[in-house]
């Protein structure tokens, strides 16, 4: 497991939620631990719609969900009667995965859960196979040239790309208050670029933005005023025992904890800095084109 998987499960360790990703708020609502269950539901329930939109109907439809964490939409998906396969990078999450299809009661698709990154999935044995090809917070992981190249091989002609993540925006690097504080995402601009030099249209491409960002502000005072108070106490207590051991390790890791601690404790991860710096889309794509030109 690397560092982002280990993000992941502990943070659905800390909060005891199933689901591994921003959740949907409503205009108004206040973000709070108790909103945020309903929220992720709400997200998730985006997606299957955004599906039931764009692909055939669920016996017809064969979906590829790439990244597909504890797969929770995944199994949604198979109780409506999907054909859907899952691609997952960790055998941690593997387990996850196969554990919850095993408890659905109905299930006519026998998944194929794939353990690989994205870029090395056996595209040659499921060419042109997929209606959809299902991306929900994972896209900002894969390279853009080989999303693209690997989604020609496996959509069928009409097939779509759903896309549901967050972009860096055009003020990525400006010095600003809180520039860096996020990472990941591809730039918007080169997204766009790059969707058209490889022949993809945009079917439908939305901000979400500001219903998503309540997410950052929650988890922004749970890091502020829980995280770094205990963390606070476990250091005095570490410096008050191991005298000699504990100076010494904290000068060694100095440059490590001084950007983990402007990361993540600075006051600079908020929803406002997120705004800022981070467009989250819904975006929809078909092939327009045969023969993607290759370009680095």
């Amino acid at each position: 497991m690397d560092s982002r998987e280990l993000g992941l499960v502990a943070a659905q360790q800390l909060t005891g939620m199933e689901d591994l990703h921003y959740g949907l708020w409503e205009e108004g609502e206040k973000p709070s631990i108790l909103g945020a269950k309903n929220a992720q539901n709400r997200y998730s329930q985006m997606i299957l719609d955004t599906i039931a939109q764009y692909s055939p109907e669920p016996a017809q439809a064969r979906i590829l969900d790439v990244g597909c964490g504890t797969g929770v939409i995944l199994t949604k998906l198979l109780a409506q009667g999907y054909k859907v396969d899952g691609v997952v990078p960790a055998t941690y999450l593997k387990k996850q995965v196969t554990e919850r299809i095993d408890r659905l009661e109905k299930c006519s698709h026998e998944a194929k859960i794939y353990e690989c990154n994205f870029e090395d999935f056996p595209a040659e044995d499921c060419r042109q196979q997929y209606d959809i090809v299902l991306y929900s917070e994972s896209y900002q992981y894969i390279p853009l040239d080989d999303s693209f190249a690997l989604m020609k091989r496996l959509l069928k002609k009409d097939g779509r790309a759903i896309i549901c993540d967050f972009f860096k925006t055009e003020h990525e690097g400006d010095g600003g208050p809180g520039d860096r504080s996020f990472g990941g995402g591809h730039a918007l601009d080169r997204f766009y670029w790059k969707l058209k030099d490889y022949g993809y249209a945009i079917v439908h491409d939305e901000d979400i933005t500001k219903r998503i960002s309540p997410t950052i502000a929650m988890m922004d005072e749970i890091l502020m005023q829980r995280v770094r108070p205990a963390l606070g106490t476990v250091s005095a207590y570490l410096e008050t025992k191991y005298r000699i051991i504990f100076p010494l390790l904290r000068r060694l890791f100095r440059r490590k904890l001084e950007k983990l601690n402007y990361k993540y404790f600075s006051g600079h991860r908020s929803q406002a800095v997120f705004e800022r710096y981070k467009t989250y889309r819904r975006v929809v794509l078909e092939i327009e084109q045969e023969g993607p030109a290759i370009h680095s």
